[in-house]
C-alpha cells in the first residue's frame, strides 16, 4: 500500500489536486514533496486525517479493482500488503497475516531504509519520525489477537518466508 499511496501522490492528477487544495505548502516545483508533507500531516492529528481520506479512499478503488480482475484472470490466491489494515479498515480479506518484528529491530529496519532515501539524515529526526509513525498503529499485541495467521520477522529472510509458505499450505485446504 505505501508503494500505491508514493504512486498516487506522484501521478494520479485529481489526488495531487486535492493534496494540493488542503496542503498548499507540500506542493513545490510542480509536485508534492512528500517530506513536506509528511512534517505537515504527523504534527497535527486533524490534518493527518484529512489527507489519509484523500489518499484511503482511492487506495481502496484500486485494490478493489486489483482484486477484480486477479478473480477475472482466475488468480486463485491474491496477497495485499496494507500496513494499516485494522487501523483504517474498510478491507474485506479472506485471512489476515499479521507481520511482527520486535520494536527495535523495526527502528532499526526503518532508519536503514530511511537513510538509503536520505543519508543526510539526521538519527535523532529519524527516530523521532518512526516515533509519530508507530504511535498511529495498533499495538502487536492486539495485531496478533485480530490476524489469522502471525509471521515473526526479526531474523532472516529465509525464516520469514517458510513461515509464509507455511500459511499457503493452510489456507490452500
Amino acid at each position: 500500500a505505501d508503494g500505491e499511496v508514493h504512486e498516487l501522490l506522484a501521478s494520479h492528477k485529481l489526488t495531487i489536486a486535492e493534496v494540493k487544495k488542503h496542503f498548499p505548502e507540500s506542493f513545490i516545483d510542480k509536485k508534492i514533496d512528500r517530506k513536506i508533507l509528511g512534517k505537515i500531516v504527523f504534527s497535527n492529528q486533524k490534518k493527518l486525517q484529512v489527507l489519509e481520506k484523500i489518499i484511503h479512499e482511492k487506495v481502496r478503488e484500486n485494490y478493489q479493482e486489483f482484486l477484480r480482475n486477479a478473480k477475472k484472470n482466475g488468480a486463485k490466491c491474491v496477497i495485499l500488503n496494507i500496513p494499516l489494515l485494522l487501523e483504517t479498515k474498510g478491507y474485506e480479506c479472506d485471512y489476515v497475516v499479521a507481520i511482527i518484528t520486535k520494536r527495535k529491530e523495526q527502528i532499526k529496519r526503518f532508519i536503514s531504509r530511511e537513510k538509503l532515501k536520505n543519508p543526510q539524515s539526521l538519527i535523532k529526526d529519524l527516530k523521532e519520525k518512526f516515533q509519530q509513525i508507530i504511535k498511529r498503529q495498533i499495538s502487536n499485541q492486539i495485531r496478533k489477537k485480530h490476524a489469522d495467521f502471525i509471521i515473526q520477522n526479526d531474523g532472516l529472510k529465509s525464516h520469514a518466508v517458510k513461515q509464509v509458505k507455511e500459511i499457503l499450505k493452510v489456507i490452500k485446504k
